[in-house]
């Protein structure tokens, strides 16, 4: 069963691939994938094996779960629960397959590849429009005729979020030097299509990561300050040269659409990504113990401004893009508690590993990472969340077990002993 998981790791990113469409709603190759492992996982409850921190997520599916009458779309609000509860299944269900260390090993190293591979087919997009070929799946253009990278995603700012987790992981990994075949190859084949997928989140949120590296090599004495200064001097230069192509160069202005940087573009996509957040935030205040539940939300935003709602297609066009936001609105101020408090101790339990804690920061990393891209697009029940969850509960299942009962290491393995981060 570890085969399937590691096909779903190839195949979760795909909204325009890999995917059938029933009733105005999109399914996921990866949700049939994954059937016999949530049948293990439900076979093995009577064993005891549980997840890490599983009961507050059992809690939080709760709420979401009785909420489902507090909304006027009835189908979309049990089926968004519904796909919440196979998320939480997707949880169990490979945190009880992957049980034995040589497994785990398997796993992660599949995982981490998964993500070359999609940086793979990014760059062949970029490469066929380059050379004047049409790319797959291409969603977005440049005004020249070449394509922004989105992958098997809807558009490049969501293939963004799905790859900094790996990024992120794979980075980290190599900062503590943990031997993975092809991990520089696989960092460099990231980078390029994270890059070159232009999305601005996207961008900051990689800026954000490179200072925290650079905090960390300046703070263990391998950096001086020059070496930063250099990076800020060039990276000033590289922001006023794209500037000036942004004002120059039609095919450059969508890098400044939405930031309100160019007269001729605006704020729209700023105004638009904040104006969501606030009506979504009000759609809590006005319900802040009794939640709409996840497919509550969007409905309840588009009567809050007065426009109607008949199916989900109607409903997708007012879906919030703020995943905090979206769960407030959705779980009442108790349900929300028990999510924070889930999603807290994932954190915390993947930086308390002593045995495994390159890899086990690497995981933790990448999942901070993912939560912050969420707080600017889509929704908390991306496919590509839930298996970074299930692999993390599954690390801790593994790592937890008495030495005994793991198997001998593999190809994930430290090959120094660095300072906890």
């Amino acid at each position: 069963m570890i085969f399937l998981i590691c096909l779903t790791a190839f195949t979760i990113s795909g909204d325009l691939f890999f995917v059938f469409h029933l009733g105005g709603f999109t399914f996921r190759a990866y949700q049939i994938l994954l059937i016999p492992v949530l049948l293990k996982g439900l076979m093995d409850v009577s064993e005891g094996v549980w997840p890490v921190g599983f009961g507050k997520l059992l809690w939080w599916t709760f709420f979401i779960v009785i909420f489902i009458p507090n909304t006027t779309l009835m189908d979309r609000s049990m089926l968004y629960a519904g796909w919440l509860v196979f998320s939480v299944l997707m949880v169990l269900g490979i945190t009880a397959v992957t049980d034995t260390r040589d497994k785990l090993q398997t796993l992660l190293r599949w995982y981490i590849y998964s993500f070359a591979f999609s940086a793979l087919f990014g760059l062949s997009q970029f490469v066929m429009a380059f050379s004047g070929m049409t790319p797959f799946l291409a969603e977005q253009w440049w005004g020249d005729g070449l394509v922004r990278i989105n992958g098997f995603t809807y558009e490049p700012s969501y293939y963004a979020t799905y790859m900094i987790t790996g990024w992120v992981m794979i980075d980290y990994l190599r900062y503590r030097k943990v031997d993975v075949p092809y991990l520089k190859l696989s960092f460099w084949l990231v980078t390029a299509a994270l890059l070159l997928c232009t999305s601005r989140v996207g961008w900051a949120v990689m800026s954000l990561w490179a200072g925290l590296r650079a905090f960390w090599y300046l703070r263990e004495g391998k950096m001086t300050w020059r070496k930063p200064a250099i990076v800020g001097v060039v990276g000033v230069f590289l922001v006023v040269g794209v500037g000036w192509l942004g004002q120059h160069l039609g095919s450059f202005v969508y890098l400044f659409s939405g930031l309100g940087v160019a007269e001729e573009t605006g704020s729209f996509s700023v105004d638009e990504r904040w104006d969501l957040t606030l009506e979504t935030l009000q759609i809590f205040a006005n319900h802040p113990v009794i939640g709409v539940s996840l497919g509550g939300v969007a409905p309840a935003i588009s009567e809050q401004n007065g426009v109607a709602v008949n199916d989900n297609a109607d409903a997708k066009t007012s879906e919030g893009l703020c995943t905090t936001a979206e769960v407030l609105a959705a779980s009442g101020i108790i349900g929300f508690m028990f999510y924070f408090t889930y999603m807290s101790k994932l954190c915390r339990t993947m930086f308390q590993f002593r045995s495994e804690a390159a890899v086990g920061k690497a995981l933790g990393w990448g999942f901070i990472f993912l939560l912050i891209m969420l707080q600017f697009d889509q929704n908390i029940l991306r496919g590509y969340l839930w298996l970074h969850i299930a692999i993390l509960s599954a690390a801790c299942r593994v790592w937890s077990m008495p030495a005994s009962d793991r198997l001998s290491s593999g190809t994930l393995t430290v090959a120094r002993v660095a300072s906890a981060q």
